[in-house]
């Protein structure tokens, strides 16, 4: 990919980083300019993805879950920047079971990765860029959090709440020169994916049938989500507040 350079100097957080759409968002974001503190529970992929793309890439070990933990990278973006320009709320935990075998402990799980986690970031991220007078956030959340799925209600639960957090933290942050939009991916083609087809007695026919739900008729990739999520990072994006951008294929025009 040709590099444009159009994060030259910012500073950008990107929650669940080393892998799938994460990662691809940071390598975008590096190959514009920019350097980037992955924050991570799988914090030796992490290294590993850093170790690739050089001195542009720091690491963190965070559970988004736990806000001391949220703190902790908030406080050493700030020691090793003195500012955050992009916070992208990427970390996600999928789950596919029906509302009544799903455990207190998987919903707990699911909820307070997809949606707790972004809130966190935002309470401890959000205040240094309103200091600023700018800055950019954005959630990533799933088609499964505008429309409904069979075996979701988890992850649909929590996906479709980040849409609504992330309208109702814009208004609050409007007046703040801190912008806050939300990117929501259709089918796509990265290892959380994979370890959903593992799970169907068809392997096969289940990937079928996810090519089947994109009216485009194949999965999106990683870097055509992380394309949307610069469009958020960049300056092109400056009088989008509390917008919700479909990468899906066209499944939501239907």
């Amino acid at each position: 990919m040709g590099s444009s350079q159009r994060l030259e100097g910012k500073t950008c957080i990107v929650t669940g980083g080393s892998s799938g759409i994460g990662a691809a968002i940071v390598r975008r974001f590096v190959d514009e300019g920019a350097k980037v503190l992955v924050a991570d529970i799988a914090i030796d992929a992490a290294k590993q993805l850093a170790a690739q793309l050089g001195n542009a890439v720091s690491t963190i070990r965070c559970d988004v879950r736990l806000e001391a933990e949220v703190k902790a990278v908030a406080d050493t973006a700030m020691s090793l920047w003195g500012r955050v320009d992009v916070l992208v709320n990427n970390a996600g935990s999928e789950l596919n079971r029906t509302y009544d075998q799903t455990t207190v402990e998987e919903w707990d799980r699911v909820l307070d990765t997809d949606l707790k986690g972004p809130w966190l970031f935002c309470k401890h991220v959000a205040p240094h860029m309103v200091k600023a007078g700018r800055g950019s956030v954005i959630n990533i959340s799933s088609l499964n959090g505008l429309v409904g799925f069979p075996l979701s209600t988890a992850y649909g639960s929590a996906k479709g709440g980040l849409v609504v957090f992330t309208k109702d933290l814009a208004i609050e942050l409007a007046p703040s020169g801190v912008r806050i939009n939300c990117v929501c991916p259709g089918v796509i083609s990265t290892p959380m994916m994979e370890r959903w087809t593992d799970l169907m007695p068809d392997k096969v026919e289940a990937q079928k049938m996810l090519r089947g739900v994109m009216p485009i008729g194949r999965m999106g990739t990683a870097n055509e989500v992380a394309g949307a999520v610069f469009f958020f990072a960049s300056d092109d994006s400056a009088l989008c507040q509390g917008a919700v951008l479909s990468v899906d294929g066209g499944f939501v025009a239907q």
